[in-house]
C-alpha cells in the first residue's frame, strides 16, 4: 500500500511540474532533473550544449535525439510513456503523433486524437496475472523444497547403499578367487585322468585302424587274383575289358577308355600299384555289380548296440579272413575259369566283408570326442569312465559352478556399483532438487508423434501409427547451469546430422513435458515445466518501480 501511495505521490509532482512548464513531453521521472528550463540543455551523449528553448522545437539538435524526446523529429530518440496505473515504458520517438495509439494512456498522440486511457484495466489484468504468478512462484517454490528434500535424502541413501555395496564386493572377490583356486585344484586330477583315457581311446582308434587296414590288404589281394586272369602279377586293360563289371556307361561293352580309367589312366597297373590305389577305384564297382554296396549304413538309436555291432563284425571277420585264406589256396591249383564263374566266386569271399567296410567307414566319419579338447565334460555316462574317473569329473563339475556362482555374484556387484557411482556423479543441483527427475520419464503428445523425456538419460521419438522408436539424444551436460540441458548422439538423420535434443526448463507447480518443437532439421527442443528452476519470490526483484 505504501509504495502504491509513494507512487501516487510523484505522479501527481510530475503532473504539477507538467503544467508550470518545467516538465517537456515524453521525459522520465528519472530524468527529470536533467531538463532544467533554467538553464541551457545539455545532450545527454554530452556532445552539445544548446539552449533550452530548442528543446521540443521539433528540430534534431542532439545527435543523440535527447533533445527531442516529445517529437517525432529525431529518429533515434525516445518517448517516455507515463502510463499510470499501468507499466511506465519508452517508445521509439518516430511512433510520437504518427495518429496511432502506442501508450496506453495516449500520451505520445496530439490531444486531438482523443486516444482512449485504458491503462488502469490494462493495469488490472497485468496486476493479476503478476500476482497469479507470484502464487505459482510461491507454490512452485514450496514443492522445490520438498524435491530438494527427496534428492538429499535420495543421494544419502545411495551413499550409503555404495558402502554396504563396496564391503560385499570386496567379500566376494575373495570368495571368487578362492573357488577359482578350488576350480583348480579340481580340475587338474580330471585332467590328468581323462587324457589318460583319452591315450587309451586313441591307442584303441590305431589299433582298429590297423587291424581294418589288414583286412582291406586281403581283400585287395583277392581281388588281385581274381582279376590277374592270365597269373602273370599285372593287370592290363584286355583283362579289364573281359570283365562286365567294369562297363561304367552300361551300354554292354568295356571299352578301351573305361578299362584304362581303372588302370590310373595306363596300359597296365602292377601288383604293388594296385594294392595301393587301384583297387579302391574297382572294389565300389564289384560291390555294386553284387548288389552288395547301399551306401552308409544309418547310426544305431543306442551307443551300446553300437558297441555290440563292432564286437560282432570282429568277430565275423576273422572268420571271413580264413575262409577267404583258404579259398585263396584251393584257387591257386584249379585252372582259370570263365567271367561268369569269376564272379560267382569273389561273391562268395567279399559278401560278408562289404558290410565291414561299410562299418569302418562310418567309424571313420564319426571319431570319438575328444573329452579334453571338448572343454568341460558332458553328463557322466555310466558305460564310459570307470567309478574314480566319474568322482574326479563330479568334483570339478561341482567346483565349476560353484565359481560360476561366485563369478556371477561378483559381476552383479560390479554392474550395481558402477550404476551406484554414475548416478552420484550426475549434476543434480546444488540443494540435489533435480535428483528426483532421475529415473522418470515424461511423455507429450503431438498429431503425429509421442515424445518421451527421460532426464539425464535420454529422449526419444515414436509414431503414433507404428514404427520403430527414434533415439533424438542421450544425456550430454547442462548447457546452461540448471535451465538447459543437451541430450546429444542420438540416432543419425537421412544424409544429415545425429538427432540432439536441448531442454528448457521453467518454473511450475508440476514436472509435465509441455512441448516439442523442431527449429532446426534433426535438432529438437523441449519446454519441460518442474518446481526444481522456480526462485523464491520473496528474494526476487519487484519489478517495475513505477508501479
Amino acid at each position: 500500500m505504501y509504495f502504491v501511495f509513494l507512487t501516487f505521490v510523484l505522479v501527481n509532482q510530475i503532473l504539477i511540474s507538467a503544467d508550470n512548464g518545467f516538465m517537456p513531453r515524453g521525459v522520465a521521472l528519472s530524468r527529470a532533473a536533467l531538463y532544467d528550463p533554467q538553464k541551457g540543455f545539455s545532450c545527454l551523449d554530452g556532445s552539445k550544449l544548446i539552449p533550452f528553448s530548442f528543446v521540443n522545437d521539433d528540430y534534431c539538435d542532439c545527435a543523440d535525439g535527447s533533445d527531442e524526446p516529445g517529437t517525432s523529429a529525431c529518429s533515434q530518440g525516445q518517448f517516455y510513456c507515463l502510463n499510470v496505473g499501468h507499466i511506465s515504458g519508452y517508445i521509439p520517438t518516430s511512433r510520437v503523433n504518427d495518429n496511432i495509439c502506442d501508450c496506453c494512456d495516449g500520451s505520445d498522440e496530439q490531444e486531438g486524437l482523443n486516444c482512449p486511457n485504458n491503462c488502469e484495466e490494462l493495469g488490472r489484468a497485468a496486476r493479476e496475472q503478476a500476482e497469479q504468478s507470484a502464487r505459482l512462484a510461491r507454490e512452485g517454490f514450496t514443492k522445490r523444497i520438498d524435491m530438494s528434500k527427496i534428492g538429499k535424502e535420495s543421494r544419502k541413501s545411495k551413499e550409503d547403499e555404495r558402502s554396504v555395496l563396496q564391503a560385499e564386493l570386496d567379500a566376494a572377490e575373495k570368495i571368487k578367487q578362492a573357488r577359482q583356486q578350488m576350480k583348480e585344484e579340481a580340475e587338474k586330477p580330471e585332467k590328468e585322468a581323462l587324457e589318460a583315457i583319452r591315450a587309451a581311446e586313441e591307442e584303441e582308434r590305431k589299433r582298429k585302424e590297423e587291424e581294418e587296414a589288414l583286412l582291406a590288404e586281403g581283400d585287395a589281394e583277392s581281388l588281385f587274383k581274381l582279376i590277374d586272369s592270365n597269373g602273370d602279377d599285372k593287370i592290363d586293360v584286355q583283362e579289364m575289358k573281359a570283365r562286365q563289371t567294369f562297363d561304367k556307361n552300361k551300354d554292354g561293352i568295356v571299352d578301351d577308355e573305361e578299362a584304362r580309367f581303372f588302370l590310373n589312366l595306363e596300359e597296365e597297373m602292377s601288383h604293388e600299384e594296385f594294392l595301393k590305389s587301384g583297387y579302391y577305384l574297382v572294389k565300389p564297382f564289384f560291390l555294386l555289380d553284387k548288389g552288395m554296396f547301399t551306401g552308409p549304413s544309418p547310426s544305431s538309436d543306442e551307443e551300446g548296440h553300437e558297441h555290440d555291432h563292432d564286437h560282432e563284425h570282429d568277430h565275423e571277420n576273422k572268420e571271413e579272413q580264413e575262409q577267404t585264406q583258404g579259398e585263396q589256396k584251393s584257387d591257386a591249383g584249379e585252372e582259370q575259369q570263365t567271367h561268369h564263374d569269376d564272379d560267382e566266386e569273389y561273391d562268395d569271399e567279399v559278401e560278408d566283408q562289404g558290410g565291414h567296410e561299410e562299418t569302418s567307414t562310418e567309424e571313420t566319419k564319426e571319431p570319438e570326442e575328444d573329452p579334453v579338447q571338448a572343454g568341460p565334460p558332458a553328463p557322466i555316462e555310466s558305460d564310459k569312465y570307470d567309478e574314480a574317473t566319474r568322482a574326479l569329473v563330479q568334483a570339478a563339475d561341482k567346483a565349476r559352478s560353484e565359481y560360476e556362482e561366485a563369478e556371477k555374484s561378483h559381476r552383479d556387484l560390479t554392474r550395481k556399483l558402477q550404476e551406484l557411482n554414475d548416478a552420484l556423479s550426475l549434476e543434480f543441483g546444488e540443494d540435489e532438487r533435480f535428483g528426483p527427475l532421475h529415473g522418470q520419464c515424461f511423455d507429450y503428445e503431438d498429431r503425429e508423434y509421442v515424445y518421451t523425456f527421460c532426464p539425464y538419460k535420454e529422449a526419444s521419438q515414436k509414431g503414433k501409427s507404428g514404427g520403430s522408436v527414434v533415439n533424438l539424444g542421450r544425456w550430454g551436460s547442462w548447457t546452461e547451469k540448471y535451465s538447459e540441458m543437451l541430450l546429444d548422439h542420438g540416432q543419425s538423420c537421412w544424409n544429415g546430422p545425429n538427432r540432439s535434443a536441448r531442454v528448457r526448463f521453467q518454473c511450475g507447480i508440476e514436472n509435465r513435458l509441455i512441448s516439442v518443437t523442431e527449429p532446426s532439421r534433426c535438432e529438437y527442443l523441449f519446454e519441460f515445466t518442474t518446481p526444481a528452476t522456480c526462485v523464491n519470490p520473496e528474494g526476487g526483484s519487484r519489478g517495475h518501480d513505477e508501479l
